[in-house]
């Protein structure tokens, strides 16, 4: 008996110093990555992946799934329980739409220099808990000839702890 109990003894010492001994887990949430200061920022890289024909920079700088998933994702009123929405549908339908219109911007832009010159959003902003998101993006910038442009290349972009993140590329 006493043997038992020396034994269970040590054990119960050596998961407690196991559990002491284990790392943290680092937070749940994916940082968002390719956040700029500034909307001109922002509008600037889109300007200038465009004209090298990057189309995987395009891409790396929209929400990933993951970023979507940890920072969106729990605050739409899409994401309730009581909705049914799951989540890869949002994120689907989401994606689809975003890739379709960055092909057609990439189609029509990509490979020509445009020289940016300012940025605004026409749309209107909604708060939520922990970020905002700004709709409708212009973009004004000449081309090779001086000409100035109008152009609408993303339709949001998210603004969390003062910075900006394109939010989609979809164009509505």
């Amino acid at each position: 008996m006493v043997t038992v109990l020396k034994w269970l003894g040590v054990a119960v010492i050596a998961l407690a110093m196991a559990a002491c001994t284990q790392p943290t887990s680092p937070s749940s949430k994916t940082p968002l990555t390719h956040t700029f200061e500034t909307p001109e920022a922002l509008a600037q890289a889109v300007l200038t992946r465009l004209a090298a024909k990057d189309l995987a920079g395009l891409k790396a700088l929209a929400l990933s799934e993951q970023e979507f998933k940890d920072h969106v994702w729990p605050e739409l009123d899409t994401s309730r329980p009581e909705r049914n929405v799951p989540f890869d549908y949002a994120w689907g339908q989401l994606k689809q739409r975003s890739d379709g219109s960055l092909d057609s911007v990439v189609g029509r832009y990509a490979g020509r220099p445009l020289r940016f010159a300012r940025t605004s959003y026409r749309g209107e902003t909604t708060q939520y808990k922990s970020f905002a998101v700004r709709r409708e993006s212009e973009i004004v910038a000449a081309d090779e000839a001086g000409t100035e442009l109008v152009l609408q290349l993303f339709g949001s972009a998210m603004v969390k702890d003062g910075r900006y993140k394109l939010f989609s590329y979809v164009v509505d």
